[in-house]
């Protein structure tokens, strides 16, 4: 547990499933890993299915049980968000940016 983090950025075609996915049979199962986080960013994260889009709203909707809230920032080369998952994420979040890698722009 890191109870004092309040901004993670994490960098380099992050696997949300790896990170996100919560273990409902794990010791930390109802319990959060960064009780104290209110900014997220994401760069070049692996969100290419609709399941890793859901497993984020998941840990979002987790992270601000109790009235906490959180913002969130995708940097990526791509945009695949399911149009209906990205909203729900909107609702969940204080805000939501999402901008293309300037490094990785195709000419």
């Amino acid at each position: 547990m890191m109870p004092n983090i309040e901004t993670l950025r994490l960098s380099g075609r992050v696997s949300c499933k790896s990170f996100l996915e919560l273990n409902p049979d794990g010791p930390y199962a109802n319990m959060k890993l960064l009780p104290s986080l209110r900014s997220l960013r994401l760069e070049n994260p692996r969100l290419r299915e609709d399941n890793e889009w859901g497993l984020l709203k998941t840990y979002l909707a987790h992270q601000i049980s109790d009235n906490q809230t959180i913002s969130l920032e995708v940097i990526d080369k791509f945009y695949y968000g399911p149009p209906e998952i990205v909203d729900e994420i909107r609702g969940l979040v204080k805000e939501f940016i999402h901008h293309r890698n300037p490094a990785e722009e195709v000419e």
